[in-house]
C-alpha cells in the first residue's frame, strides 16, 4: 500500500456549549491514502463534519497530532495553516458557492489566486482542461448564475482541483442534487480518486453514496464504529 498522505493520531475535539465542555469527537486514529475514495458516514451530530474540518486544517483539534506525509503539523500560525491548506487540500461543499456574476473559468482562476491582472496561458489552459474533463468546456465563458445546480457542482469540483491538491474534501456535495446530477458528480469523484497522487474524502449521511466508496467509515456519537478496511464494528481503529 502507498504511504499515507495524511495521518491523524489520537485526534479529539471538545466544544463548550455554554454550560459544559463536551467531547464531540473522541480520540481517533485515521490515515488517508492516495487513489482511494473514502466515505465518512453518520447521522447529524455524529462528528463527521468536525472530523473533516480537522482533516482539512480548518479546525484545530483539542488533542492529538496531525501529519501531512511525514511532517508534523503543530503550533502553526494562521498564515502557515492557510498556506498548507492551499497546497494540500481542495474543498467541495454542499452548495457550489460560485460567484454568480463571474464566468465559469473566472471562478476557477480566482481559486488559483488570480484576482485581476494578467493570467498566464498555462493557468488558463489548465482551467479549460479541467472544464473539458467535466464536460463543461463549452460553458467556460458563461456566467455561473446561468448553470444548472448539477453543472455548478461540477464547476466547484474543478475549482477545488486548480491547485493540484493532495486531498479532495467533499462535504455532502450531492445532497442538493437530483438523482441524475448526483450520479454524474459521484462518477466524477470516483474517477478523480483513481488519480494515484490524490485521495478523495467525502462526508455524507446518504447511503446511496456507499457503493462508490473504496473505503467506508461510519461514525456515531463522535467515534468510529465501522471501518471497511478492517471490517470492525463497535470500536475505533
Amino acid at each position: 500500500m502507498s504511504e499515507a498522505i495524511l495521518k491523524l493520531e489520537g485526534i479529539a475535539r471538545d466544544f463548550y456549549d455554554g454550560r459544559e465542555l463536551r467531547r464531540v469527537l473522541k480520540k481517533t486514529d485515521l490515515e488517508i491514502y492516495p487513489a482511494e475514495f473514502t466515505v465518512i458516514a453518520g447521522p447529524s451530530g455524529s462528528g463527521k463534519t468536525t472530523l473533516m474540518t480537522i482533516i482539512g486544517l480548518v479546525l484545530q483539534p483539542s488533542e492529538g497530532t496531525i501529519y501531512i506525509g511525514d511532517k508534523k503539523v503543530a503550533a502553526y500560525s494562521d498564515t502557515e495553516l492557510a498556506n498548507l491548506r492551499m497546497r494540500n487540500f481542495g474543498f467541495v461543499f454542499q452548495q457550489a458557492e460560485l460567484i454568480p456574476a463571474l464566468s465559469v473559468v473566472e471562478n476557477l482562476l480566482i481559486a488559483a489566486g488570480v484576482q485581476g491582472g494578467s493570467i498566464s496561458s498555462v493557468l488558463r489552459e489548465k482551467s479549460l482542461a479541467l472544464l473539458e474533463g467535466f464536460g463543461l468546456k463549452q460553458y467556460s465563458h458563461v456566467k455561473a448564475q446561468k448553470l444548472s445546480t448539477g453543472q455548478k457542482q461540477r464547476v466547484a469540483i474543478g475549482r477545488s482541483l486548480i491547485n493540484d491538491p493532495k486531498v479532495l474534501l467533499c462535504d455532502e456535495p450531492t445532497s442538493a442534487l437530483d438523482s441524475e446530477s448526483s450520479t454524474i458528480v459521484l462518477d466524477t469523484l470516483k474517477r478523480l480518486s483513481k488519480d494515484s497522487s490524490r485521495g478523495v474524502v467525502m462526508v455524507t449521511h446518504d447511503p446511496r453514496v456507499f457503493p462508490y466508496a473504496d473505503r467506508l467509515i461510519k461514525l456515531e456519537d463522535g467515534g468510529i464504529t465501522y471501518d471497511s478496511r478492517n471490517s470492525t464494528e463497535g470500536g475505533t481503529q
